[in-house]
């Protein structure tokens, strides 16, 4: 049996937005809270010394990456963007949810805000993202700075879940999830290391 190269992808979320996260922030390039020392270095002690450092372009994820490690200069993955929620963006989600009662909240993965994107999308461009990047970057790590939508795209990519089971999949603000590709005979397969781990303050 011959394999390619091992393909590993630590995902982290960014920190918490400043001020409250009952809104819909979207595509908003609003910034995140600062990270705390001790929390930095307890995901910066899990990263590998060498990696591909990528994420979304928006300005908290690149926050959350210079709070990792000094200096670094993640590539702006625009498709690792947040969730277009279109008219809704900066509108709290009590608000949207009084405003559009007519609307299926029981699958929320498939409701597309006006000119936004559904969670669904989102699915499909975070997979031909991470699919382009697993093979350009083969037997290499690829640290990514996202959102909850991206990481949870990405799970759902490693484990062929559906967007509606992956609403149900919580991924905490600087939280680590790991996975890792191979390409075994021409079939790729995936397996997730760890999901939403935490790194509290001791």
């Amino acid at each position: 049996m011959s394999a390619a190269p091992r393909t590993d992808w630590i995902w982290i979320r960014h920190a918490p937005v400043q001020g409250q996260e009952a809104r819909y922030f979207g595509r908003l390039d609003v910034n995140a809270e600062p990270v705390h020392g001790a929390i930095a270095a307890g995901i910066a002690r899990r990263l590998p010394p060498v990696a591909v450092w990528v994420g979304s372009p928006l300005i908290r994820a690149r926050m959350a990456a210079l709070a990792l490690r000094d200096g670094v200069d993640p590539i702006a993955i625009p498709d690792f963007s947040e969730q277009d929620y279109g008219l809704w963006q900066g509108r709290s989600h009590n608000d949207v949810f009084n405003a559009n009662r007519v609307l299926d909240w029981t699958n929320p993965a498939d409701i597309r805000p006006p000119e936004g994107e559904s969670f669904a999308d989102v699915c499909v461009r975070v997979a031909a993202a991470i699919d382009r990047l697993t093979v350009h970057y083969a037997g290499h790590s690829i640290v990514a700075l996202g959102h909850q939508t991206t990481v949870r795209a990405a799970i759902g990519h490693a484990l062929g879940l559906a967007p509606a089971t992956l609403m149900r999949v919580d991924v905490a603000p600087l939280s680590m999830t790991r996975l890792t590709h191979r390409n075994i005979n021409g079939v790729s397969q995936w397996n997730v290391g760890g999901m939403n781990a935490e790194f509290g303050i001791t």
